[in-house]
């Protein structure tokens, strides 16, 4: 079974915080931050939680100190039980250099030995990563975690925290499962832990999950923990592709591009896919008017044609990937650039009908071209079947 290591999305938000973000990341990282935690921590666990004693509870603390070894932490392990509800659970209290572990509810009497000690590794596994990059990670998700509570933020910082933290729990279930070396333990852990059973059967539910994929095409929709049945999934395809199945987990946990909730990172690969559009669109020599590249600079005030062409079996894979927002969208582009040069006339709504054939958005840019534009449904109807030689005759008749 591969060693786990931080994600894609991990790297990504890191190197994005740091150059966006450079004196917020420098306050994150602070020791007068970190100390001021420190106390809080402290505090809420002397409230809320009743500290075990390693002579009384033996088992839990051997099982922690193997996995601290395991994953090589020089930390020490203090165990805590929550004093209030009976919904199992389990949790990671970070202080520096101190792991200290909620457990919640009849952990110990629900699931078997090597299950809890898939739970522990799991939240280790947590410590581990803040600890990782001299504290790179800790400070990331303290920053986002920052962002997303302020409404001046905008809508991408609590999205980017989203994400941060789902694919937190991925990495986390990763280490699980190392360290449990058994994929159905880690998964009926999981399971009991979300239904309370005492007794359940990885083997169906993971076919359980394989169902639900079969049927539809799913992504998460939670805010720190992906649903069960995704997580399942994800670490099956793990232990058995190793890296090679991060595409597939990607889009369970992140989807397509939705232009109603991007990210940090969503927004930096929407704003590359306009301008790798607008490229594509606006190639042919004949539609670099005044007026079209006046109106393609109110997008990029940087913006050229002469850069590298995108690739449009790229774009199409996006629009694939994506929902009906980012389709609509490039729709709508296109039908700005039909109409901003009225000179152009037809070979404008040519070039567009053209274009969104080849990136199989056709049938809903007619829908939008014929209720936007003032053209009768038999004079759209020519120029779509004539497009292809309106494009012909109006390249043929550029000076070469």
């Amino acid at each position: 079974m591969p060693i786990p290591s931080p994600l894609p999305y991990h790297h990504a938000i890191l190197a994005y915080l740091r150059v966006e973000e450079p004196g917020l990341w420098d306050w994150f990282a602070s020791s007068q931050k970190r100390g001021e935690q420190a106390a809080a921590v402290r505090l809420d666990l002397l409230k809320s939680t009743y500290r075990l004693d390693p002579e009384s509870q033996p088992k839990p603390y051997e099982l922690a100190n193997e996995i601290r070894e395991r994953l090589r932490l020089s930390c020490s392990v203090t165990l805590y039980q929550a004093q209030t509800g009976n919904a199992l659970n389990a949790s990671l209290a970070y202080l520096p250099g101190e792991a200290h572990v909620i457990l919640s509810g009849p952990l110990a009497s629900v699931l078997s030995e090597n299950e809890l000690r898939a739970v522990l590794a799991h939240e280790l596994a947590h410590f581990l990563l803040f600890e990782e990059s001299h504290g790179a990670y800790l400070i990331a998700a303290d920053l986002l975690r920052a962002l997303a509570a302020d409404p001046t933020a905008g809508a991408a910082a609590p999205e980017s925290a989203r994400l941060y933290n789902l694919w937190t729990e991925i990495y986390a279930d990763r280490w699980a499962c190392h360290v449990s070396e058994d994929l159905t333990t880690t998964v009926a852990a999981l399971i009991k832990i979300e239904t309370g059973l005492s007794e359940v059967s990885a083997e169906s539910y993971l076919l359980q999950a394989d169902e639900i994929f079969t049927r539809s095409s799913v992504q998460t929709d939670r805010a720190s923990h992906p649903e069960p049945y995704i997580r399942a999934r994800a670490l099956r395809l793990w232990a058995e592709q190793g890296d090679a199945a991060h595409a597939e987990i990607e889009r369970m946990i992140e989807g397509g591009l939705n232009l109603n909730r991007l990210d940090f990172l969503g927004q930096k690969r929407a704003a590359n896919l306009t301008r790798g559009f607008l490229r594509t669109l606006l190639d042919p020599t004949w539609y670099h008017t005044e007026s079209v590249l006046a109106h393609a600079k109110q997008f990029f005030a940087d913006f050229t044609i002469e850069a590298e062409m995108t690739d449009n079996d790229s774009l199409k894979l996006e629009l694939e990937r994506g929902d009906a927002t980012l389709r609509d969208y490039l729709c709508y582009l296109m039908l700005d650039f039909v109409t901003v040069d009225r000179d152009l006339g037809e070979v404008a709504l040519a070039a567009a009908l053209v274009l969104a054939r080849r990136l199989g958005v056709d049938k809903r840019f007619a829908e939008l071209a014929q209720k936007e534009l003032t053209l009768s449904k038999k004079a759209f109807a020519k120029i779509d079947k004539d497009a292809e030689a309106i494009l012909a005759k109006t390249e043929a008749a550029q000076p070469s």
